[in-house]
């Protein structure tokens, strides 16, 4: 059975993995681990091992992604905790990125001309994908909708019925 930091290790090299420094990855796993779910910076350069400088860079470049939010705390300045929906950007952010290769590979198909070509055939591929991301990024918003309602119900089935 692993640990904690374990799995906090391996949360952080998944988010790093999706294209944010690994100090950010460390942050996003950390918030996400944590009892409150809100830290400090102060906090969470010393937990991190990381300079608080480098934590604060870091907060921001999550918040502008939409992973974490600034939240007000009476005896700390600069708290942050995850956003509800971080993991909803996340995956916006991925399919906007798959989704937004179509113009590069169309570019790169009208280049190989209308012979024949050994790439045409990956390229044309990453076109489909990037075709479907579009559609998913599309109907994302209905998609979660529907997820969180059926979560929602499978949750309260769960729940015993209170005795009376």
């Amino acid at each position: 059975m692993r640990t904690l930091p374990q799995v906090m290790e391996s949360l952080s090299g998944f988010i790093h993995q999706l294209g944010v420094p690994p100090i950010a990855g460390r942050m996003v796993a950390w918030l996400a681990l944590s009892e409150s779910g809100c830290d400090s910076l102060d906090a969470m350069a010393r937990g991190l091992g990381a300079s608080k400088a480098s934590v604060s860079s870091m907060a921001r470049l999550l918040a502008e992604r939409g992973f974490v939010e600034r939240v007000p705390v009476l005896d700390r300045r600069d708290s942050y905790r995850l956003r509800e929906d971080a993991w909803e950007n996340l995956l916006r952010t991925r399919l906007h990125a798959l989704a937004s290769v179509k113009g590069l590979v169309e570019e790169g198909l009208w280049l190989l001309g209308e012979g024949e070509h050994p790439a045409r055939a990956r390229l044309e591929a990453l076109r489909d994908l990037s075709e479907s991301c579009a559609l998913l990024e599309r109907d994302l918003s209905s998609l979660l909708t529907r997820l969180r309602e059926a979560g929602a119900d499978t949750r309260s089935r769960r729940k015993p019925a209170p005795r009376h």
